[in-house]
């Protein structure tokens, strides 16, 4: 029965928040061809430094839905103490973040090589709001209310590309019209997810423990770490480019990349349902082999489908979306594919070892993007360059962790049997 409802939840999260991604890629089909390949670049390059900027926000989403899934078991008490508790605070950081973030505008333009500081700004706003965002995503992943969960994340680029269609197809507002649809999209899924928890706002509340936001700060480092890396491996090649490229290259580059994506975020909703059926089995002193398998099988099929399917047909795939302009990228999108399917795989046991509070990948993911680093450091004369150092640093991660976690597993197994 557990595992029925686990794969029904997988189904759940696989078509809601997929059907997000579908809005998501058919803004940029709107963007990318109302806006010349060097605008597209720049949106592009401006999208990937907010998400990096953003990054820490990925350990609050984990960290909330590990403590939503503990308080929880015995009753919503502590859960809408730590609910208002997290609303409050990160309220106020949003606040500071916009106002320290506004004195770094002038270096942000001239190292991306813009011409006005709006977009900028309007990034920064858009990342001031996405502080609020993880409060909800968390409580409601914890407490594995994945109706609202999925809807609060489709809704976001469902609302995107509404306003996209508006404000870069018919106003023809360029870069600051799409940077501008991602924040109307952003403050729409804040409602949805607040919607979904209206009984955190009433009801009696309960103390949080002692010591317990000690606890969750200790917890949050491996986290941040984790989502650090994955998210500079999913992002940092697109403002390498963009820095040490020509415009027009990084254009092409920029295509490639969000049509490569689709490999990691297709099959990456997934370890949403992974982390708290985790989380459940090792508070119970288990481990949950089972739902790792599946999901890493589920990543497999549906990330490495798209990237074969990416191998075998990329100019005909770029034509059909973006418009024979783009064809160039077609051998670069064929690589990044393939490397972003292999960061999906690797992000499962990523996923499942910080559930089970094992860290010990960490050594491998560090490792994997300090020698991209390294590899554009001294290659960078040509985008191809930077994908190749992309596709290499990805590969010696997910075999690599693939690697520890079977050696780690197998003395866990010995370990077992020998008491």
């Amino acid at each position: 029965m557990i595992k029925n409802k686990f794969l029904r939840n997988n189904i759940l999260i696989l078509i809601l928040m997929n059907m997000g991604n579908v809005f998501n890629y058919l803004f940029q089909l709107i963007v990318g061809r109302n806006l010349t390949p060097e605008e597209y670049g720049a949106f592009n390059s401006l999208n990937s430094l907010g998400v990096l900027i953003a990054t820490p926000l990925a350990v609050l989403p984990l960290v909330l839905s590990k403590f939503t899934v503990t308080f929880s078991v015995e009753g919503l008490e502590k859960v809408r103490e730590l609910f208002h508790i997290s609303l409050k605070y990160l309220f106020l950081i949003s606040v500071v973040v916009f106002a320290l973030g506004s004195a770094g505008v002038p270096l942000i333009r001239e190292y991306l090589n813009l011409e006005t500081s709006i977009p900028v700004f309007i990034i920064l706003l858009q990342m001031s709001f996405c502080l609020l965002i993880p409060v909800a995503m968390g409580i409601l992943q914890g407490l594995e209310r994945f109706m609202g969960f999925g809807l609060a994340g489709s809704s976001l680029t469902l609302v995107r590309f509404l306003s996209g269609l508006l404000l870069v197809g018919v106003f023809g507002w360029g870069v600051n019209g799409a940077l501008l649809s991602g924040l109307l999209g952003v403050l729409f899924s804040i409602v949805i997810g607040l919607l979904f928890l209206k009984d955190m706002f009433n009801g009696q509340r309960e103390q949080l423990p002692q010591g317990i936001m000690a606890e969750m700060g200790r917890y949050s480092i491996p986290v941040l770490l984790t989502s650090t890396a994955v998210a500079a491996l999913g992002n940092l090649d697109l403002i390498l480019v963009r820095h040490y490229c020509q415009p027009e290259e990084a254009g092409f580059y920029a295509t490639a990349a969000i049509l490569g994506r689709i490999a990691l975020y297709l099959p990456g909703v997934l370890i949403m349902v992974l982390f708290p059926s985790a989380v459940k089995a090792h508070t119970n002193g288990q481990r949950d082999n089972h739902a790792l398998w599946l999901t890493l099988g589920l990543t497999g099929l549906v990330g490495g489908g798209f990237a074969l399917v990416c191998s075998l047909w990329p100019e005909m795939i770029i034509n059909l979306l973006f418009g024979p302009q783009y064809v160039d990228s077609a051998s670069l999108f064929r690589m990044i594919a393939i490397a972003m399917a292999m960061l999906a795989m690797a992000n499962v046991f990523f996923i499942f070892s910080l559930a089970c509070s094992d860290y010990g990948y960490l050594w491998v993911l560090g490792s994997g993007l300090a020698g991209m680093l390294i590899s554009v450091f001294f290659f960078h004369a040509h985008p191809m360059q930077i994908a190749w150092a992309l596709l290499g640093s990805t590969l010696f991660i997910f075999f690599g962790t693939m690697g520890w976690f079977v050696v780690k597993n197998e003395t866990w197994k010995a370990v077992g049997n020998h008491a």
